[in-house]
């Protein structure tokens, strides 16, 4: 069997629908090459396929057209319907995947932030339209100072917190410098260099 398991590198458009004519085309060149199990007479059998291919795009329905005559189904008979319509979404599954993993991603790296409206601008001109847009700013002000003041402190993780606020700048490289000089001092009894 040689279907691809990953999606073509350039991207085709599998957003545009078959139409009728086009699903027509392939079941037509289908049943020109490959003989029935089912009824000979085509117009019996007709129905059953437009109604597996519903809602089909064209280009997996000539992807699948492509794959069936390349013996992605491993018999030498005409695709029944649902098998037709099990090997278009077996072409389509790699860019549902992709989709899929897409809209998770969206979800789970969203910020309740992003969904909160942003701070327009101050109106002009209308006193009773500033006010309210006062009213509003000042309200998330304060919300963003409670959310700021009231962050869990980890005291394991931050029990220095109150002395490292104090610290100038030039503490925190003298700190920096004394850990690095320690880090790579020399071992005395070996006479060589040691990382700690």
């Amino acid at each position: 069997m040689t279907t691809p398991k990953t999606t073509p590198a350039v991207r085709p458009d599998i957003s545009r629908a078959a139409t009728d004519t086009e699903k027509l085309t392939v079941l037509t060149r289908l049943l020109a090459v490959y003989p029935c199990r089912a009824p000979s007479d085509f117009r019996l059998v007709r129905p059953a396929y437009m109604q597996a291919l519903e809602g089909v795009g064209k280009w997996a329905l000539f992807e699948a057209e492509r794959r069936i005559n390349q013996n992605s189904l491993n018999h030498p008979f005409m695709a029944s319907p649902s098998e037709l319509r099990g090997e278009i979404d077996r072409v389509m599954k790699p860019f549902r995947d992709r989709e899929r993993r897409a809209a998770e991603e969206k979800r789970r790296y969203r910020w309740e932030e992003d969904e909160k409206p942003r701070a327009l601008p101050a109106p002009t001109g209308d006193p009773n339209a500033i006010g309210k847009w006062r009213a509003m700013r000042n309200a998330q002000k304060a919300e963003a100072a409670l959310k700021a003041a009231s962050s869990p402190v980890d005291p394991a993780l931050f029990g220095d917190r109150e002395e490292r606020l104090k610290r100038t700048p030039d503490d925190a490289v003298g700190d920096f410098i004394s850990r690095q000089h320690r880090r790579h001092s020399r071992s005395p009894e070996w006479g060589e260099e040691t990382d700690l």
